[in-house]
C-alpha cells in the first residue's frame, strides 16, 4: 500500500506540474479518489495531506480541494525538489506563498495598465493622496479608538525605516529607548547610529512589566519605548488587554513616547486593542508589508502622533524623499482588491498547521512560542553551546539563529544557550518536517556524544 501512495501523490503531482491540472481545478473527493486508485479511505486522506504540504493543493472547507496557483510551474518545481539538495535556512523571516507570485504579477500589470500610472514620476514625500486615502480607510477600520487624520500617515519602505523616522523626529542623542530583554535587533543598531541609549524592562507571560516601565521612567534621561504587542519577536507573546492599559496609563502619566511595531498582527484573527488606540498622542503605529505578504515589496505604514506630523515629513524627506512609488501603488491595489487579505488568511492557516508539526516534531524540547506564531525558541539543555549547536545544524543543511542575536544588552540577562526559528522559511511542510527532525537529531547527537 506504501508503494502505491507514493505512486499516486507521484501522478497527481506531474499531472499537476505539466499542466492537466491547472490552479483552480478541483481533484476528486476523498472517496473519489479511494475507488478511482484502489485506494483505502484512510490512504486516500493521506494522498491530499501529502500534495497540500507539498503546497501542490489548497484545501477549503466544504468546497473540496483545489490546485494552487503556482506562478507560471516554479514554486511547483521548488516544492518538487529534494529537501536535502537545499539549505534550510531558518534564520530568515520569509514566508511567501506559492500563489502570491501570480497575484503579486497581476496586480503589477494592473498598475501600469492604468492611465494615470506616475511609477516613474516624483510623489508627495509621505505619498500620494489616492495611496494615503485608501490606506487610511483600511487600517482605521481596524482601530477601536477615533480615526487618524490623513496627515498623520506617512508610507514608509519597510519597518526599518518607519523605525528611523519615529527616532529621527522624536529622540535626540543621549536620550535612551526602552526595550524588552529580548528585542528585534535591528532597534539597537538603529539606537547606535543616532547615539541614543537602550536600556531594558522586565517583562513576563502577558508583555512589558508596567511597574518596571514606570520605574525606568523615572529618568528624564528616557524618550521612548519600543513594544511588539502582538506575536512579539522572538518570544511569540501577546501582550493582555489589562497590560496595554496599564502600559497606555504609564505612557501618559510620564510624559513619554512609543514606537508600536505591528509587523505580526496580522497573524491574529481578531488582535487587542492596540497601544496607539489608547494613548494615540504618544504612541507612533507601524505596520509593515513585509511579513504579512512579502519582504520584497518593501512598504510600511507609519501613523505618528499629531504633534509629530511635520517632523516625520522632514525625516522622509532627509532619508529617501518618497517610497517607491510602484511599490506603494501596488500595495494599495493588493489591499483594495482583497487580495492582501485573502493571503494573510491563508498564512494563518498555514502557520497553525506548521506550529502542530513542531510540536509533534519538537514537542518533547525546551520551546517558546505560540500556535499563532512565525517564530520558535528552542532553549539548549546544559552543557550544549549554541556555536557547537549551530555547527552540527549546518553539517545537516540547517542555519538558524542563536538567541542571543535578540538580546538587547550583554547585561541585562545572563545569554542562554539557545536558538530561534523562523517556520515561514521552508518552501513548505514537508521540507518543514525534514528539517525539524534534523534540528531534533542534531541535538540528541549531543547527548550520544561520548
Amino acid at each position: 500500500m506504501r508503494t502505491k501512495f507514493r505512486k499516486v501523490v507521484a501522478e497527481l503531482a506531474q499531472d499537476i506540474q505539466t499542466g492537466k491540472l491547472v490552479p483552480g481545478d478541483r481533484l476528486p473527493t476523498h472517496r473519489e479518489l479511494a475507488y478511482r486508485f484502489g485506494l483505502s479511505l484512510g490512504t486516500a486522506t493521506r494522498v491530499f495531506a501529502e500534495l497540500e504540504a507539498m503546497g501542490l493543493t489548497v484545501g477549503e472547507v466544504g468546497r473540496g480541494t483545489f490546485v494552487r496557483m503556482q506562478g507560471e510551474g516554479r514554486a511547483v518545481d521548488f516544492a518538487l525538489a529534494d529537501p536535502d539538495q537545499s539549505i534550510v535556512d531558518f534564520s530568515l523571516n520569509r514566508f511567501i506563498l506559492p500563489e502570491q507570485e501570480a497575484i503579486f504579477a497581476g496586480s503589477v500589470a494592473r498598475v501600469l495598465a492604468d492611465k494615470g500610472c506616475d511609477s516613474l514620476d516624483y510623489r508627495n514625500s509621505v505619498g500620494a493622496e489616492y495611496d494615503r486615502y485608501r490606506i487610511a480607510d483600511w487600517l482605521n477600520d481596524d482601530r477601536e479608538g477615533t480615526p487618524f487624520d490623513l496627515a498623520q500617515l506617512t508610507i514608509c519602505s519597510g519597518g526599518q525605516h518607519a523605525l528611523m523616522l519615529a527616532l529621527m523626529s522624536a529622540c535626540h542623542a543621549g536620550q535612551a529607548v526602552v526595550v524588552e530583554d529580548y528585542t528585534y535587533p535591528v532597534v539597537r543598531l538603529a539606537c547606535e547610529m543616532l547615539h541614543l541609549d537602550v536600556v531594558t524592562v522586565e517583562s513576563d507571560e502577558e508583555g512589558i512589566c508596567p511597574a518596571s516601565l514606570d520605574a525606568l521612567c523615572e529618568d528624564e534621561g528616557v524618550r521612548m519605548l519600543f513594544t511588539m504587542p502582538n506575536v512579539q519577536n522572538p518570544t511569540s507573546v501577546t501582550m493582555s488587554v489589562k497590560r496595554r492599559h496599564a502600559i497606555a496609563d504609564v505612557l501618559k502619566k510620564r510624559n513619554i513616547l512609543a514606537l508600536e511595531d505591528d509587523a505580526y498582527g496580522f497573524l491574529l484573527e481578531q488582535p487587542p486593542v492596540s497601544l496607539c488606540d489608547l494613548a494615540p498622542d504618544h504612541v507612533f503605529y507601524s505596520r509593515t508589508l513585509s511579513k504579512s505578504w512579502a519582504p520584497g515589496l518593501r512598504i510600511c505604514y507609519l501613523v505618528a502622533p499629531k504633534a509629530f506630523s511635520r517632523q516625520i515629513d522632514k525625516a522622509q524627506r532627509a532619508t529617501v524623499w518618497m517610497s517607491a512609488p510602484l511599490m506603494v501603488s501596488v500595495a494599495t491595489e493588493l489591499v483594495a482588491t482583497g487580495h492582501y487579505e485573502a493571503v494573510v488568511s491563508l498564512k494563518r492557516r498555514e502557520i497553525a498547521k506548521r506550529q502542530k508539526i513542531v510540536r509533534r516534531v519538537l514537542g518533547d524540547l525546551d520551546l517558546i512560542t505560540d500556535p499563532r506564531s512565525m517564530h520558535v525558541m528552542l532553549k539548549l539543555p546544559s552543557g550544549i553551546r549554541t556555536g557547537e549547536f549551530l555547527a552540527a545544524l549546518k553539517e545537516r543543511n540547517v542555519v538558524a539563529s542563536p538567541l542571543r542575536q535578540f538580546v538587547a544588552s550583554c547585561d541585562c540577562v545572563k545569554v542562554p544557550e539557545g536558538i530561534r526559528l523562523c517556520i515561514g522559511s521552508p518552501s513548505n511542510r514537508k521540507s518543514l518536517e525534514e528539517a525539524l527532525v534534523c534540528v531534533h537529531k542534531a541535538l540528541r547527537s549531543f547527548d550520544a556524544a561520548p
